[in-house]
């Protein structure tokens, strides 16, 4: 991406300032003010900001659903490779980054957490791997993931549909009655079948029509299972899927999807071309509460604009509210200003994403900080990614957050 002057200072709360009043969020004389009755145990640590205990009032009502055993309630984790896993590792089903990223580690620590999907990624292809490698749940055969960057898509991939006689397998840890598949509808698209364990065929879907962002879902006898999805015909027709999730009806649970992407910044999280790319795709699949991290470490490493990036994240706050989800902004890890941005830049673009989230009236966890402001060794695999020790502790904060949404914090 072509190298462009960093702006920060008045243009950038300027530009806050205008898209918060054309989103009509509330400024921060107009929002209401933090709860008088929150005790000591509801207060946040430092590091967390403009949690009012009134703002995330969908994530609230979902969270209480949940645990009345009325309904699932989702989280979507929206970022970059930091949010997917890269840098993770360790023997959790067998050496894959996606079950110690962050998001997977957030799900262990909800009751009834629950990480039980999987959503294309173009990290693997940037990476010259595997969807096996990333998630030991899959099988070897099929899940190659295909990156059409114009397209947006969500996650930065789609899993190919493999040639006819081939399958995509996965295999979740839990029991599960329910399957729920997300995929590309096009004129020139193919069909697949899904079966449970290799038995007959429980649901044959057309992918061809109309471009669409559809979701597939499938019910099956309770119990331990491989899910198997298979192209049918004998045309060249393909499909396209974009993710995958499946849980047992009966228990209800927090669902976390982690929907991170290799190397995306701001911008690739605006994209609509399609109704696959990722910002309708995100509505459509309408998460109670996303988390958002905003690709901000690629964006203060390639440069690009503060207004540019606040224009970004405004996007996406306004259409996740068009869907009554709720969102948290979270910043990046420091990164070692040896090979990327200053941490003086690195600071302007946390403090941009701040000043937004009061603008916006959403709430903001600051990891840059939390984190020391600079890039901290112990907890980092290279110059950008946490390490499995880096990923539990963004985990925890998170978890802080999520848990307790009428909490407040101090500032």
């Amino acid at each position: 991406m072509r190298r462009r002057e960093l702006i920060t200072g008045t243009a950038a709360l300027l530009a806050c300032a205008q898209l918060a009043r054309s989103a009509g969020a509330a400024m921060p004389s107009q929002r209401a003010a933090p709860r008088s009755d929150v005790g000591a145990d509801d207060r946040l640590p430092a590091g967390f900001h403009n949690f009012t205990g009134t703002n995330l009032p969908n994530w609230e009502a979902a969270l209480a659903a949940q645990q009345r055993g009325e309904a699932n309630a989702v989280i979507g984790c929206l970022g970059d490779s930091t949010v997917a896993g890269q840098g993770a590792a360790g023997d959790d089903l067998a050496a894959n980054p996606k079950s110690l990223s962050w998001p997977t580690q957030l799900a262990k620590l909800i009751p009834s957490g629950s990480w039980s999907s999987v959503w294309g990624d173009n990290n693997v292809v940037a990476n010259a791997g595997d969807m096996h490698s990333f998630d030991a749940r899959l099988n070897r055969a099929g899940w190659t993931t295909t990156t059409i960057k114009t397209s947006g898509t969500l996650c930065g991939g789609f899993f190919q549909g493999e040639p006819t006689g081939r399958v995509h397998s996965f295999t979740p840890t839990n029991p599960i009655d329910t399957i729920e598949v997300w995929y590309a509808q096009s004129p020139d698209n193919g069909a697949f079948t899904v079966d449970v364990d290799g038995g007959r065929p429980l649901a044959s879907v057309n992918c061809a029509g109309p471009n669409a962002f559809l979701k597939a879902t499938v019910r099956c006898a309770p119990g331990l299972h491989t899910i198997n999805l298979r192209r049918t015909g004998h045309n060249e027709a393909d499909v396209y899927l974009t993710g995958l999730r499946v849980y047992n009806s009966e228990i209800r649970e927090v669902s976390v999807y982690n929907l991170g992407g290799c190397r995306w910044e701001s911008a690739d999280f605006v994209v609509d071309t399609y109704p696959w790319s990722t910002l309708p795709a995100v509505t459509a699949i309408a998460p109670n509460l996303v988390i958002f991290q905003a690709g901000q470490v690629n964006d203060w490493d390639n440069h690009t604009p503060l207004p540019t990036v606040t224009t970004n994240m405004m996007r996406v706050i306004a259409a996740l509210r068009a869907v009554k989800c709720d969102v948290i902004l979270m910043s990046g890890v420091p990164s070692k200003p040896d090979y990327f941005a200053s941490y003086a830049a690195q600071q302007a673009y946390v403090a941009n994403m701040k000043k937004l989230a009061y603008a916006a009236n959403v709430p903001f966890i600051d990891v840059w900080t939390m984190f020391g402001s600079s890039w901290n060794e112990s907890a980092m695999f290279d110059s950008l990614h946490p390490n499995q020790t880096g990923y539990e502790l963004i985990a925890d904060y998170a978890r802080l957050a999520v848990l307790n949404p009428s909490a407040c914090s101090a500032s």
